[in-house]
């Protein structure tokens, strides 16, 4: 899979994170199995949640953590990385990969081809999480996957089959696996990023090119995204949100929101127009993917109060970072909501002003969320 962000970012990531990121070590199942792990230096109040980020094929855990940079935008979280075993086809290693299912049937010269399929990488994952419970304050009840590419495909696989211990998936460039079958074990939400032109994992048909070979793996992006909604039995009317296009990237991106609104259960479809197989930062493109999943797994994600709204309104906050007052304008009359970290709720304001002054002098400092009339903007507080 290819690089997704240059040399100097991991770079810098790299000096940045190392102090954070500690590499960990598992016997598992016989196997010594790696993973990195990020804890709070200073957790907050109450329980923690949980994140698994998981890389692409041939990745590694070390290099995913560092590039995702997850922590920048969940900082009181607790992320795990792990990583995956190697896979061959034909005596030729491919990297890690994944036990999720992903192959092909009737493959010309080679038969079938399923990638790792003895591996007990679910298992693995779980163990993570059982030590984890056992050894610090973990919030059962918010405890998410997301993965790219291979990675993705392995989120969904932990959807379907441990929906009583995940409360939310995010997949990235990676769908559901040809030899994974859809017998999930609950409801659970899902969101699901794709680029229409995606070169590695076809966002029609999700066939994946190896060598001369072109092999369709799993599900194209539009089924799984109508498979979760079915599913979840939310609505075949999705709430339509455009993202605002500023940025000279040749992208444009759109969400389609299907919701259960006796559940709460939610399906969401970031589709990423001319996007490719990458994991797209807001430096340089119109959205960023940690702060669109995050928001997803808080229960922040964008959502106009209509169907027929597709513009975001006239919203902005002011000072940010801010210390002990922040003014928020809006274009009509708004309920106001601030959110930490962690998801939680920390304040909530009804106002008829088009500028309101809200007091934020009790809350710590740290990332926050300010939500108005369903659409989110980044807060900072720094004293």
């Amino acid at each position: 899979m290819k690089k997704i962000f240059t040399i100097v970012a991991l770079a810098l990531c790299t000096l940045a994170l190392s102090a954070q990121h500690v590499a960990r070590t598992m016997d598992f199942e016989g196997t010594s199995r790696k993973y990195m792990e990020y804890i709070p230096s200073s957790s907050p109040d109450g329980s923690m949640p949980v994140i698994f980020l998981l890389h692409g094929l041939g990745d590694n855990c070390n290099n995913f953590a560092r590039a995702i940079g997850f922590q920048n935008i969940a900082p009181n979280w607790i992320i795990i990385t792990p990583e995956a075993t190697n896979a061959s086809i034909m005596g030729q290693n491919l990297g890690a990969a994944w036990a999720a299912g992903v192959g092909g049937e009737e493959v010309p010269y080679i038969g079938t081809i399923e990638l790792n399929a003895d591996v007990n990488d679910e298992g693995f994952i779980l163990a993570i999480l059982d030590s984890l419970e056992n050894n610090f304050n973990v919030d059962t009840d918010s405890v998410f996957v997301t993965g790219f590419s291979m990675g993705g495909f392995m989120s969904n696989k932990m959807g379907v089959k441990h929906a009583d211990r995940i409360k939310a998936i995010a997949s990235v460039s990676g769908t559901l696996g040809h030899f994974q079958a859809f017998e999930p074990t609950g409801n659970i939400n899902t969101m699901h990023i794709h680029g229409t032109s995606d070169e590695t994992i076809s966002y029609a048909d999700a066939s994946f090119s190896y060598s001369m070979l072109t092999i369709q793996v799993g599900l194209g992006a539009e089924a799984l995204v109508e498979t979760w909604r079915n599913y979840n039995q939310c609505s075949t009317e999705p709430i339509v949100y455009n993202f605002e296009d500023t940025k000279n990237d040749g992208l444009t991106f759109e969400q389609y929101t299907y919701k259960n609104e006796e559940s709460g259960h939610k399906t969401v479809f970031i589709k990423v127009n001319n996007g490719v197989h990458d994991w797209y930062d807001g430096s340089s493109h119109d959205i960023d993917y940690n702060t669109e999943i995050y928001k997803f797994f808080t229960g922040q994600e964008n959502v106009p109060t209509s169907i027929e709204s597709n513009v975001a309104e006239n919203f902005s906050i002011y000072p940010n970072p801010a210390a002990n007052i922040v003014n928020v304008i809006t274009d009509r009359n708004a309920e106001l909501s601030i959110f930490n970290a962690t998801g939680k709720e920390v304040k909530h304001i009804s106002t008829n002003e088009n500028t309101t002054s809200i007091d934020i002098s009790e809350l710590p400092n740290g990332l926050y969320f300010i939500v108005a009339n369903g659409i989110a903007q980044k807060l900072t507080i720094e004293r």
